[in-house]
């Protein structure tokens, strides 16, 4: 009998040791495996709408006014392992307006007194790519890009009841640089601001426009996916 006790608490004892050692964490190998290899969101690819600011740098005499009528929406897919390299595309458009008080203009024996507005209207596609410095779970993630794709610009002069406008077809060229800030560690959710400068093929014999190019700002949402 006394062997059969001394056995059962030898027995308790050793379930009692074992157990604690399954259900501590930092000694079980197994839940420590699962805790490591916990499924988490690996995005590979992100939606962002932004709205995008404008100043022109060339043809100024025309429209010189800064434009905040513009907005950017974008896709972006991962095309490598480790979060660097992104592809996609964006699709934008922005108004540009410039308003000439009333005067006289006097072209040889003529002359007429009107004001004028001018209007330049771009809508532009392009391929884009972007380099990302870190991985996609930090808060904060710089990057650089470059755009390559077609614009349509309008350009539009109104004076008295007149008016005219022609539009033309030209190459884009945008790069930019920018970062994304998450709402937090990994966050499906993220701020995007960039700086960006176009310069654009168009050009119009009318209005004497040519070679458009400017440099902006964009701030918007981004949403990650998977």
């Amino acid at each position: 009998m006394k062997r059969f006790i001394l056995f059962v608490f030898t027995f308790l004892g050793w379930f009692a040791l074992h157990a604690q050692y399954y259900y501590d964490r930092s000694k079980n190998p197994d839940k420590t495996k699962a805790v490591q290899q916990s499924p988490s969101r690996d995005f590979d690819h992100f939606f962002f709408f932004s709205w995008d600011t404008n100043k022109p740098l060339s043809n100024t005499d025309f429209v010189g006014s800064t434009s905040s009528l513009g907005t950017r929406l974008g896709f972006r897919k991962r095309i490598n392992n480790v979060d660097q390299i992104w592809a996609g595309a964006d699709l934008g458009w922005s108004v540009y307006k410039e308003y000439f008080p009333y005067q006289t203009y006097t072209s040889g024996t003529k002359s007429v007194s009107t004001d004028f507005y001018d209007y330049a209207v771009n809508l532009n596609l392009t391929a884009s790519i972007d380099y990302f410095f870190l991985p996609m779970d930090k808060i904060v993630n710089p990057y650089v890009g470059l755009n390559l794709g077609v614009a349509y610009d309008k350009f539009s002069y109104y004076y008295n009841i007149y008016g005219a406008s022609n539009g033309t077809f030209g190459l884009l060229l945008r790069p930019e640089a920018g970062l994304l800030v998450g709402f937090g560690k990994n966050s499906p959710w993220r701020l995007k601001g960039a700086i960006h400068y176009d310069y654009s093929t168009n050009s119009d014999k009318d209005t004497g426009y040519k070679n458009f190019s400017n440099i902006g700002l964009q701030i918007g949402i981004v949403k990650m996916a998977w």
